[in-house]
């Protein structure tokens, strides 16, 4: 069984491998698409003001707290823009790679170069309704959505994975 892949690395492209390589770490899910880590804090810095300006000695901790909530949203344009700066630094950007996937392993073949894989050196992949995300390490990852499935089906390329990747 060969499955193959062609994918464009186009802006779209990058930005779901971005999210889905995100939604992967703990950490940085929770830094990037936690709704409640940024909220919650911004709330209670917003009633400590709203409280402390009533009280003439808590004045110096309500102007704290107006700081440490400006930066709040600052921190937010900034982590926007840190993303879209390394979405900006792919090097292989507007260019197509190919990811052929088999029983020997997974051959990828890019403006950069190529290289073969064994199946051996990959961590468990997460399967997703339009695509799978390899991982080669806890940071490099291959997203290959079913969409760019030039030969194959995405049940053969979910077949391989099963058949050949070691559960932990």
């Amino acid at each position: 069984m060969r499955t193959t892949h062609r994918i464009l690395v186009d802006d779209e492209y990058i930005a779901a491998t971005q999210r889905l390589s995100i939604s992967q770490n703990k950490t940085l899910r929770l830094i990037y698409q936690t709704w409640w880590v940024v909220w919650l804090p911004r709330a209670l810095f917003f009633a400590i003001v709203v409280s402390s300006l009533f009280v003439e000695i808590l004045r110096p901790t309500a102007a704290l707290c107006s700081a440490l909530l400006a930066l709040s949203f600052g921190g937010e344009a900034f982590k926007r823009r840190s993303l879209a700066k390394a979405r900006e630094r792919v090097r292989t950007k507007g260019s197509t790679n190919i990811v052929t996937m088999d029983d020997q392993g997974i051959d990828t073949s890019s403006a950069l170069g190529n290289s073969q894989l064994k199946w051996t050196i990959m961590l468990q992949p997460a399967i997703y309704p339009d695509g799978v995300l390899i991982k080669l390490s806890r940071v490099n990852m291959i997203w290959l959505p079913d969409s760019a499935l030039a030969e194959g089906s995405p049940a053969d390329v979910r077949q391989l994975l099963a058949a050949n990747v070691e559960r932990y």
